[in-house]
């Protein structure tokens, strides 16, 4: 038997890559949330702002799990790993919002459909952050007619991403949609109707911990996700991977890393010889528009910008020692994309 302890996306996308390569044991998945296995994305977007219900979120309806053989214990806990009783586990507990004292966060269904309602009798909000859930709330929350004040205390928003270029454009386009958006804050207002949190999150590697894994940022894992005690694997928000493409281990709290990582584990649990080998990609939306980042601009010594990400397309180029290494863009079609990974990946070989 499979145990898959966690009920996020990774832990469905484990399910469909086993099952697609053909893989035939009992899967049980203990999910803490009631809903099972969802989407995050649509929670600080199109769910939050009435456009979506809970349902739409679903990585699969909740029949889809007893038709593939899994045992979906929804709204479920687990207090140790010597309570599961498999032949492999897979840890895939994810991470839990950081608190801002009485704000209110957003992880879960529960958390945007609160919000949303909360938003329906609010004239103002203070958002306190500048990263993915501070920038998508405070754009959610303005198209609904909220006037939203959002707390920055770095420089930029977006900080993490390393793309001033992209950053001073959304600095203009918040502010053209009537944003009071304050950078550098050291202060935070409390003269508003609904206050949101989005400060990061904190991986849950207790249980892993507990059993005497390896943890450092996160439960640590190779490229095959496996981690320090045979037939334990780990993967998504709470897994640090290695990557073999830039040479190091790394945590990354995106949809496109964990659904990667629970496809990659399903088949190698099947008996595939995969491992972790792709060019990391996340993306954001605010007010209708989409950008993308690729690679890894840790240590980037250059740059160079294509374009304007206040017009149809941009492309800013993140360099190490003359390599590309990472990339933001806006506007580019499919095959663009492609064909930039692929220079990601020649230039991050270059650099290790």
């Amino acid at each position: 038997m499979i145990a898959i302890v966690g009920g996020g996306l990774s832990a469905a996308k484990v399910v469909d890559g086993y099952r697609e390569a053909g893989g035939t044991d009992r899967i049980t998945i203990w999910s803490r949330d009631p809903y099972g296995p969802y989407h995050r994305p649509p929670l600080s977007k199109r769910l939050l702002r009435g456009e979506a219900e809970p349902d739409d979120a679903l990585v699969h309806p909740k029949d889809w799990y007893a038709e593939h053989d899994v045992d979906l214990r929804a709204g479920e806990d687990l207090t140790s790993l010597d309570d599961v009783q498999a032949d492999t586990i897979v840890i895939a507990t994810g991470a839990r919002p950081r608190t801002l004292g009485d704000a209110l966060v957003l992880r879960t269904i529960d958390d945007s459909l609160e919000i949303r309602r909360r938003a329906r009798e609010a004239r103002t909000a203070i958002v306190v952050g500048g990263g993915f859930i501070g920038c998508e709330v405070t754009a959610s929350l303005t198209q609904l007619g909220v006037q939203v004040t959002q707390v920055v205390r770095e420089p930029n928003i977006f900080w993490t991403i390393q793309a001033p270029p992209l950053s001073e454009a959304l600095h203009e386009t918040y502010r053209s949609h009537g944003v009071d958006l304050r950078l550098d804050a050291t202060e935070i207002p409390t003269d508003a109707d609904l206050v949101v949190a989005g400060v990061g999150v904190e991986p849950n590697i207790e249980l892993a911990a507990a059993a005497g894994l390896e943890v450092r940022s996160g439960v640590v894992v190779n490229e095959r996700f496996e981690t320090s005690r045979p037939g334990v694997y780990a993967v998504g928000d709470v897994a640090e991977f290695f990557d073999p493409l830039f040479g190091r281990h790394r945590r990354i709290e995106h949809w496109s890393n964990a659904s990667y990582h629970g496809a990659t584990l399903g088949k190698i649990l099947a008996g595939e010889p995969e491992r972790y080998d792709i060019v990391s990609a996340f993306f954001s939306e605010e007010f209708g528009r989409s950008f993308r980042s690729f690679g890894d601009p840790q240590g980037h010594d250059s740059t160079s910008l294509e374009g304007d990400f206040l017009g149809e397309r941009a492309v800013f180029r993140q360099f190490r020692g003359g390599e590309l290494v990472g990339a933001v863009t806006f506007g580019i079609d499919p095959a663009d994309e492609d064909e930039l990974k692929e220079e990601i990946r020649a230039g991050a070989a270059a650099t290790r």
